[in-house]
């Protein structure tokens, strides 16, 4: 007497182990891609970001005015910028840039525990203050991402860099534990609002015009925006 075959339910260990083999390796070769996906997503934002406040800064500009280098005042240095926390106080004052999640890039490693300011300025009109927390950069209130120099100039134009990703040195390379991305590169806004991403400014392809010896090229940003001595404004 032959017994009939039991109605199978379910899989076999066997069969479970193969569909999460299957599982692991489709992940193991999708994964990098998603991520560098995100990571480019992410560079986008920033750009568009950065694109923003070159304009603006391009707007109150106008080829006559310029950021003088001293501490940032409403009523007795309404133009004056000795931080970067300045620079924007600037911007929101006499471009209308008071947007301050605009100066923070999510993707920033400086970032990760932080909740931004909303705005640059706080107060009624005429008595406008820097945020607090806008002033004060940390790892709660958030580390400004870009970073620039003062005095800054009055003729500007496409080769003149503006404002780029914290980390670049006068060297030409992003530093591997202050760049917003690492040693892998940043981004450069120029005198007519347009953005690079630059691996760095060492290659020849990448460096900037030289403003010390005309009619030649150079890693150095501060070669590449005035002769004289400048400061950049950094956020941490």
């Amino acid at each position: 007497m032959t017994s009939s075959p039991r109605n199978r339910k379910g899989f076999t260990l066997i069969e479970l182990l193969t569909v999460i083999a299957i599982i692991g390796i489709l992940a193991a070769v999708l994964f990098p891609g998603v991520q560098g996906v995100m990571k480019k997503a992410k560079q986008s934002a920033a750009s568009t970001k950065l694109r923003n406040i070159a304009q603006s800064y391009i707007t109150y500009n106008n080829g006559t005015k310029m950021i003088k280098q001293a501490a940032w005042s409403t009523t007795t240095a309404p133009t004056s910028a000795a931080t970067i926390s300045d620079y924007a106080a600037v911007l929101a004052l006499n471009a209308g840039l008071n947007n301050a999640s605009i100066w923070y890039i999510d993707a920033d490693p400086a970032n990760d525990t932080a909740t931004f300011p909303n705005q640059v300025l706080t107060g009624a009109a005429g008595a406008e203050q820097v945020d607090p927390r806008f002033k004060a950069p940390s790892a709660v209130n958030g580390y400004q991402s870009w970073t620039t120099y003062v005095p800054s100039l009055k003729n500007i134009n496409e080769q003149t860099p503006l404002l780029w990703s914290r980390g670049l040195s006068a060297a030409g390379k992003w530093d591997a534990t202050n760049g917003v991305w690492g040693a892998e590169g940043g981004h450069i806004a120029f005198g007519d609002s347009h953005i690079d991403w630059r691996a760095d400014t060492v290659d020849a392809a990448n460096q900037f015009n030289s403003k010390v010896t005309p009619g030649t090229s150079t890693p150095d940003w501060t070669k590449a925006v005035s002769s004289s001595p400048v400061t950049e404004l950094k956020s941490k």
